[in-house]
């Protein structure tokens, strides 16, 4: 089953799946993350701004990049998965 010969919806679904799936990483990282957990402790200062820290940690693609891939990757197998037993009933 080639996802290249899907219907244009079953393709748009999939990939709106897998965008979700790299925002759940994306999340999941900053959560993680210790810059967020400096964010939340701090009172005042630079660091106290949880969005201002957000969009400077966001760049730095090379502190979260896996967790954002791995979700795009479990997101987009499991809906390729749903295809698969959905076509075989």
């Amino acid at each position: 089953m080639n996802p290249f010969h899907w219907r244009r919806e079953h393709q748009l679904a999939w990939i709106v799946f897998c965008l979700i799936g790299c925002t759940l990483g994306l999340l999941f990282a900053w959560l993680q993350d210790p810059f967020y957990q400096l964010c939340h402790v701090s009172l005042s200062g630079q660091w106290a701004n949880c969005t201002r820290v957000f969009f400077e940690w966001l760049p730095n693609v090379a502190l979260y990049w896996p967790w954002p891939a791995l979700g795009t990757i479990l997101a987009g197998l499991s809906f390729y998965a749903a295809q698969l037993l959905r076509i075989s009933n």
